[in-house]
């Protein structure tokens, strides 16, 4: 299991044992976030490795 599966388990865990809608929509909200932060690090990696390989673009 990666680290990020692992963090996404933990917040949907943590957002079904919230009683309130407010708290648990807080802890989904969060994976959402954390998804969406885990996507643009990948694609900005994705432009330093594509940058490495072309010199026309250094």
């Amino acid at each position: 299991m990666t680290d990020d599966q692992w963090l996404h388990d933990q917040l949907q865990h943590l957002a079904r044992l919230q009683p309130k809608f407010t708290d648990r929509a807080f802890w989904l909200a969060l994976d959402r976030l954390v998804a969406e932060q885990d996507q643009r690090r990948e694609q900005l990696q994705g432009e330093i490795d594509g940058r490495t390989w072309r010199p026309d673009r250094w």
